[in-house]
Formats: structure tokens, C-alpha cells, sequence
């Protein structure tokens, strides 16, 4: 009943203040504010001539969703009125009410702020408002990956990096991936430039193996995919962002190696032949020895050469299957 009460007292001075003067005279800044991502703004809110506290009251509130930002009543600032949002980021200047000054500071700006903010100022039969726009918050915030990325030879592996901006993906003047881990020899990885992809101007070493999630981008996501990983893929990656007024960037690291199943497997399937190589060595040696006369020439070359070409050809073939390692 008493918030009935005082809503229809409200009504009845705004009302009154219609029929009998012109109102308060609210002075507001000359146009829409840009804001920082992460940083403070005042919203700017008074009048020339100070108002005799005890009656005076001034609301500031989102018009788009009519929730309150802050609250001076009853001659002090409300901060539990405040929508929860809000606490502890909006602050009246609290030496500067008597002045007539009704400014807010608005702290730790989000993207969520953007919008029209109403003061709205009550004192006796007058009432008085005046709009501000928070126009858009400047951001473009790039993140990657929280860790080092572990993964194994042969295998595909995803570097994430997301921007948050207020600029649309596609009007990203560059997206690019580097290898920069051995630097000033900064290798060129994959680039995203006005709109399109350029797998051109990829190294050769990364052509056909590292790509963008196309349908991702529209999203503000440019992780890429670098497939079949290679031992010289290791090392840290920079996914790097270039608008008309920023460079913004966040690093991803490819950490040790390990070896993938078939490369493990493989490994056994050679140690295993060696030693069958061996084992076929003594049982040869030892059948040719009861069947050809010790000082035969013959039992002593098949003796020197068959292990070495057997160990040859078994480092061959293998050096070919574990070929990156």
C-alpha cells in the first residue's frame, strides 16, 4: 500500500509540475557515451541550482528494462534499493548531491551495460529527467587456452581463441595464427583477413593441415584445427587480432609430445623383430656349423653380415613407420 501510495504521489507532482511551472531543468551530456570494457563511467545528471535536500529525491534507472541503478531518498543514497546488477558499481558522488549534482559513476563496465539510463529528479511539486545513452562498450577481448595442450604424433588438435567485441568478426581488419616460439622467426600458420581465409599464406610446413571452424567465426570463434601433429608442431602459438583501433592477442602452447597407438605398437613390432632376428642368427649360425667345416670362409661371412644387414634393414623400415617422432 505505501509503494501504491508514493507511485501515485509521483504521478501527481509530475502531474502538477506539468499544469503549474515547466518543471526542473535536468542537464544531461550532448550525446550517447562510449564506454571501456572493464572500466569506469560517469553518466552525467544535474542542475544549476541546488534543491533543498529534505524533500528531494532522484532515481536513475534502465529504461529498457526499468531496473534500478541507483536511488538518493530521504536524504541519503539507497544502495539496497539497487538492482542486485548494480551494487557496488554505481555511486552517487555523494559531496556533490548538495550541489546539485546528481552524476553516477558507473564501475567494472560489461557489455550488458549498453543501453538508455533515466535520472529522474523529484523535489516538492517539481520533476524533472533527462536520458543518457551508454552507445556501445569498446571491447575485443581475446582468450585462448587456459593450459599447455598435450596431445601425440599423427593426431589432430584444436588451439582455442575466442574474441568478445563489439566490432562483427567479419569486420575484423586481420585474425592471424603464428608460431612464435623461436623468435624473430615467426611462422605464418593460418590468416583470416577482411572477411576471408587465405589458406595461401600458410607455411608450407601448416598448408592443408591447420584450418579455421568457418561456420564458427560468424561466433566471434577462431580456434583452428591442426591436423596429423608432427614433433616440429611443438611450441607456443599466437592467435593475434587487428581492428581499426587495437591489437589484442592470447597464446596457446603445444606441450610434449606423446607417442599414439600405432606408433607404440609399431615400436613393439620392431623391438620384437630384432630380437627374432637374433634368435634366427644363433639358430642359422649353429645349423651351418654342424653342416659346413669351421674353417670354411662360408660359415664366417654369413656370420659377420647377417646381423648388421638384418639390424639395417630392420632401422629402415622402421625409421619409415615412426617417420615424425
Amino acid at each position: 500500500m505505501c509503494t501504491l501510495n508514493k507511485s501515485l504521489f509521483r504521478v501527481l507532482i509530475s502531474a502538477a509540475a506539468l499544469l503549474t511551472s515547466e518543471g526542473l531543468l535536468v542537464q544531461g551530456p550532448a550525446q550517447p557515451l562510449v564506454a571501456q570494457l572493464g572500466g569506469s563511467i560517469m553518466l552525467p545528471c544535474s542542475v544549476e541550482t541546488p534543491l533543498t535536500v529534505e524533500e528531494l529525491e532522484v532515481h536513475w534507472k534502465r529504461t529498457d528494462e526499468e531496473t534500478l541503478v541507483q536511488l538518493f531518498q530521504n536524504g541519503e543514497d539507497r544502495p539496497e534499493a539497487q538492482y542486485q546488477s548494480y551494487r557496488d558499481r554505481a555511486h552517487f558522488f555523494s559531496e556533490q548531491i548538495f550541489k546539485g549534482n546528481f552524476s553516477i559513476l558507473l564501475e567494472n563496465i560489461t557489455v550488458a551495460d549498453t543501453g538508455i539510463y533515466r535520472c529522474v529528479v523529484y523535489s516538492y511539486q517539481d520533476v524533472g529527467e533527462i536520458s543518457v545513452m551508454i552507445q556501445h562498450v569498446e571491447r575485443v577481448v581475446v582468450t585462448g587456452e587456459g593450459q599447455t595442450v598435450f596431445t601425440h604424433v599423427g593426431e589432430d588438435v584444436v588451439l582455442n581463441c575466442m574474441v568478445d567485441s563489439h566490432i562483427p568478426p567479419q569486420h575484423f581488419d586481420e585474425v592471424s595464427w603464428k608460431k612464435v616460439d623461436k623468435r624473430p622467426d615467426i611462422v605464418p600458420v593460418l590468416l583470416f583477413q577482411n572477411g576471408t581465409i587465405f589458406p595461401g599464406s600458410s607455411h608450407k610446413r601448416y598448408r592443408d593441415r591447420a584450418e579455421f571452424f568457418s561456420e564458427e567465426i560468424l561466433k566471434g570463434n577462431f580456434s583452428m584445427r591442426l591436423k596429423n601433429v608432427q614433433t616440429a608442431d611443438k611450441g607456443e602459438y599466437m592467435c593475434e587480432v587487428h581492428t581499426e583501433n587495437s591489437v589484442n592477442s592470447a597464446t596457446v602452447e603445444i606441450g610434449r609430445l606423446g607417442m599414439s597407438a600405432l606408433h607404440i605398437i609399431t615400436l613393439m613390432l620392431c623391438f620384437t623383430s630384432l630380437l627374432l632376428t637374433f634368435a634366427f642368427y644363433k639358430y642359422s649360425s649353429h645349423n651351418l656349423a654342424e653342416k659346413i667345416p669351421a674353417q670354411s670362409p662360408c660359415t664366417s661371412i654369413i656370420c659377420r653380415l647377417c646381423v648388421p644387414t638384418s639390424v639395417c634393414v630392420l632401422h629402415l623400415f622402421c625409421g619409415e613407420l615412426l617417420k615424425g617422432l
